[in-house]
């Protein structure tokens, strides 16, 4: 997904794992002006609850009751699915994504919060952000060598492991072992140097 639409995720993944009760107006409206800024459209007779409800239905699979009186399974007459209009294409993956997770972990008995989950790598995606753009404005726009080598070398490991792709079954094996010989010999270098 964007960076942008990132950077929303993670903000509505941080307001349901921070918001104070599943019926509070002000973490209701948080959590669905979040929902709508992601790109969440509900029909017209949708309830100014719907946006935050849809968020919770999707990201957070130990909430009881949704608020605007939704229902929580996907095929009630009541659920928030049918209150979509549309639903951002770049986030129909992470759609799918937690639908399965919810229903293997509703399936299971295990009581399971994706937002819990992923609030701590959310707040991490902000603090990067943040930081990102304080670098970005103090460094100036010079390009260094070191981070072309990087671009480069990040570039031909790409290149280098699609290519082994496409060659035979036994070619790929010796391939594969030989890298691992290399790999092996770099962490026996790298482990006598600190010690």
């Amino acid at each position: 997904i964007s960076g942008r639409e990132r950077e929303t995720l993670s903000k509505v993944m941080i307001a349901l794992d921070d918001r104070v009760s599943d019926d509070n107006p002000s973490d209701l409206e948080n959590i669905g002006n979040l929902a709508l800024e992601l790109g969440v459209e509900l029909a017209d007779d949708a309830p100014a609850e719907g946006p935050a409800a849809v968020a919770m239905w999707l990201f957070d699979g130990s909430v009881e009751n949704l608020p605007g009186g939704y229902d929580k399974g996907e095929l009630s007459p009541n659920s928030p699915v049918k209150a979509l209009k549309s639903f951002p294409q770049d986030l129909v993956l992470v759609g799918r994504s937690t639908i399965l997770i919810k229903g293997l972990s509703s399936r299971l008995g295990i009581p399971w919060s994706l937002s819990q989950e992923w609030a701590p790598v959310a707040r991490r995606v902000l603090e990067g952000n943040t930081k990102q753009t304080v670098e970005a404005e103090s460094k100036s726009n010079k390009i260094r060598m070191k981070d072309v080598m990087k671009l480069l070398k990040t570039w031909c490991r790409g290149k280098a492991s699609r290519a082994v792709t496409k060659l035979p079954s036994p070619v790929r094996t010796r391939v594969a072992a030989i890298a691992l010989k290399l790999q092996k010999r770099r962490e026996a270098k790298e482990s006598k140097r600190r010690t």
